[in-house]
């Protein structure tokens, strides 16, 4: 399970989610829970390239500034390379329900609780 980026994502929420329940005595997850946990949805790929267009258009936005001494030029670009940089931290975070097509969740929380299971137990024992 976890083939793509989402679906990891998607896992390690609910496996923080499967902690905060056991810390507050709760009931484990279901697929109900699932669909109101929001994961980015950028690829840390897709992340990687925004990261680098908008530090080339910041750096280019400085070159500017030093060039020309005009900060009417230069402000533009380095906006636009911050909030590139922004967007691709922020990742476009999506809820679950919307996914819900693309997604088995009774899967992905089988895998999530065997996941969570896994962990709870001592290393030692098998």
């Amino acid at each position: 399970m976890g083939r793509n980026f989402i679906e990891k994502r998607i896992i390690n929420a609910g496996i923080e989610l499967c902690e905060r329940r056991i810390e507050m005595k709760g009931t484990p997850i279901t697929a109900d829970d699932l669909k109101d946990i929001e994961v980015k949805t950028f690829s840390p790929v897709l992340q990687g390239f925004y990261c680098l267009v908008g530090l080339a258009f910041a750096v280019f936005g400085i070159w500017v500034q030093i060039e020309t001494r005009s900060m009417v030029q230069s402000i533009l670009p380095v906006l636009f390379g911050v909030g590139n940089i922004a967007f691709a931290l922020h990742g476009r975070p999506r809820k679950v329900r919307e996914m819900e097509k693309e997604l088995d969740l009774m899967d992905l929380t089988a895998e999530i609780v065997r996941r969570f299971v896994d962990k709870m137990q001592p290393s030692g024992k098998v």
